[in-house]
């Protein structure tokens, strides 16, 4: 192994997700899949070196001071009031389950919410100093081009931090004493090389364990914050009056919706005038998410979908996640519809808007 011993501060790499050019492989197919973590997962520095983080995917950077947590991505507001479906029906939630956004704290200011699959960081740096004492913290990268963080730190020991924006997400920053030995470049690169590599290998085992019958699986995670964004199924065909759950699987980072809405299911990434359209775009709004996308569309379970339902058809499972952070009953790791209907329901993530999947019930 090479070792470097530097007379002068150095600064080492971590891309907050998949270096860019791995990222995009990522995405597209046969993987169509994200690695939740940041690499390289682990970075060994001396005393007075910095790390500088570099955004590109969506991530952040919470380093908590020491003993305490990374803070909350969302906040709680008000109860949800004068949501109506399309035939004009007070949704159930109104009045009994609360307004969810952003937690300001890290909204940059002025966002202009670039949602890219992949973040390219602008010619910005921001420095900041790690103590121990005080919490390091980089903004959600809304924007094109979001700026760098390139840490400082002053103390030897080891350091974890989050992303506030995927529960599980965290890395690692090993601070030594100045006259002990760090890993050299090159180390660093075969490090950050055999990551890489991993994680492409258990992209290809997405589909290893298939779902039980009548299970859709939104999403599917692999191990070390693998995830494919799909369904699996991508279709799925079922007779009249069967009950299909919707169901995240173990291990996942993610939070994900199963939606459909009939006959005005235009795709949610080609604009924003269908009903799937406006409540996908509100999940990147620091304003808010719109509340007939954060919880279920029907209070009872399994409820009945025709293309008549909420007057264009809709259904929501509502945000699932299997974190286990999460309150008891707050949000569920599936949901579960009955197929009242023939014809062919497309659905979509509202977090991930590109997710697409079908439901072909005949």
């Amino acid at each position: 192994m090479t070792f470097a011993t530097p007379a002068h501060a150095a600064v080492k790499k971590v891309y907050m997700g998949l270096p860019t050019k791995d990222q995009k492989k990522f995405l597209a197919k046969p993987y169509e899949a994200d690695a939740i973590d940041y690499f390289p997962h682990t970075v060994t520095i001396h005393v007075g070196d910095s790390v500088k983080f570099l955004p590109t995917a969506f991530h952040n950077v919470d380093i908590p001071p020491k003993g305490k947590s990374h803070i909350s991505l969302l906040v709680l507001g008000a109860n949800a009031s004068g949501i109506n479906d399309a035939a004009g029906q007070p949704f159930w939630f109104n009045g009994k389950l609360p307004t969810v956004k952003f937690n300001p704290l890290i909204v940059p200011p002025n966002p202009s919410v670039d949602y890219s699959p992949t973040k390219v960081p602008g010619a910005k740096v921001e420095k900041a100093t790690y103590n121990g004492k005080k919490q390091i913290l980089s903004d959600i990268p809304f924007n094109a081009g979001p700026p760098a963080l390139q840490v400082k730190f002053s103390k030897a020991g080891t350091v974890t931090y989050y992303c506030d924006l995927h529960e599980g997400m965290k890395g690692v920053v090993r601070v030594l004493a100045k006259k002990k030995h760090v890993p050299a470049a090159k180390a660093d690169k075969r490090t950050l090389k055999k990551q890489i590599s991993r994680d492409f290998k258990v992209a290809k085992t997405r589909y290893a364990v298939p779902p039980p019958a009548n299970t859709v699986y939104v999403g599917s995670a692999g191990k070390y914050g693998v995830e494919y964004f799909g369904y699996d199924p991508q279709v799925l065909r079922v007779p009249v009056g069967t009950k299909v759950t919707f169901q995240m699987t173990p291990g996942s980072f993610e939070n994900h919706t199963a939606t459909t809405a009939g006959a005005e299911n235009a795709d949610p990434e080609a604009g924003r005038n269908s009903t799937l359209g406006r409540i996908a775009a509100t999940f990147f709004d620091p304003a808010g998410f719109s509340p007939d996308g954060v919880w279920t569309s029907d209070e009872s379970e399994p409820a009945v979908l025709t293309k008549s339902s909420h007057g264009n058809g809709f259904w929501n499972s509502g945000v699932l996640d299997v974190l286990s952070s999460t309150p008891p009953g707050f949000i569920p790791d599936r949901r579960s519809v009955v197929f009242g209907q023939a014809g062919t329901y497309d659905f979509y993530c509202m977090v991930h808007p590109q997710m697409h999947g079908q439901v072909v019930v005949g």
